[in-house]
């Protein structure tokens, strides 16, 4: 959000004005004209700013929720296969009876059972490129009561929009690439945006599955 760096939400924080990040969207003009510093054009710019962000991706949104193990890649995967938000914690709310159900049916959890666990929650997930690991990690954020009224607290002030992927056949579908260094002419981002568009995969780190390194300057 433009004009809402670190040292705002600071000051927001520890004068309680924002204690959550659903509160960042209730904010208004008033609260912010009776601080220092801030004036009426200053004041109605954030807030203006702070709007503009009322509808973000659902992997944007997802990878903000700071969930271990779901880093942009990953988000951006799961949005892809489950396109909106409902579809996405539907999935995760199957994932979580199954956890359940499992270990009532089993009783105290060993390795054992938490490997199994986490490899029938991937099958749930039901997208290739998230492994038992990330699925385990979203069942237990999900599963913890207190994200769970942050995140729907959140949701009654932003609605995360569907995301679209198209893709086209290209030299360099199937292909896993690597983006390194600072690019001319787009973002690293927007770099991977592109590359996925025309059917390849981009990693993070250069491995024995890597096909195509594109390097900056």
């Amino acid at each position: 959000i433009e004009g809402l760096g670190i040292t705002t939400i600071e000051s927001f924080f520890r004068d309680a004005l924002v204690q959550s990040p659903a509160d960042i969207f209730r904010l208004t003009i008033d609260d912010l004209l009776v601080r220092e510093r801030w004036a009426e054009v200053s004041a109605r710019n954030l807030i203006a700013a702070i709007d503009a962000k009322r509808a973000p991706p659902l992997d944007r949104f997802l990878f903000a929720l700071g969930i271990r193990h779901v880093g942009e890649v990953t988000a951006r995967d799961l949005a892809r296969r489950w396109s909106d938000w409902a579809a996405l914690v539907a999935m995760i709310d199957r994932a979580i009876a199954a956890r359940d159900a499992m270990q009532r049916a089993i009783g105290e959890p060993d390795d054992k059972l938490l490997a199994r666990t986490a490899k029938e929650l991937a099958a749930i997930v039901d997208t290739k490129q998230v492994g038992p690991e990330v699925a385990l990690a979203l069942v237990d954020f999900f599963a913890e009561p207190h994200n769970r009224v942050a995140v729907d607290d959140l949701l009654g002030q932003v609605t995360p929009a569907p995301v679209v992927h198209v893709v086209r056949a290209s030299p360099v579908t199937g292909k896993t690439l690597v983006f390194t260094g600072s690019l001319e002419t787009l973002s690293r981002d927007e770099a991977k945006a592109q590359a996925e568009s025309l059917g390849a995969h981009v990693s993070g780190s250069v491995s024995a599955k890597t096909d195509l390194v594109v390097a900056g300057p």
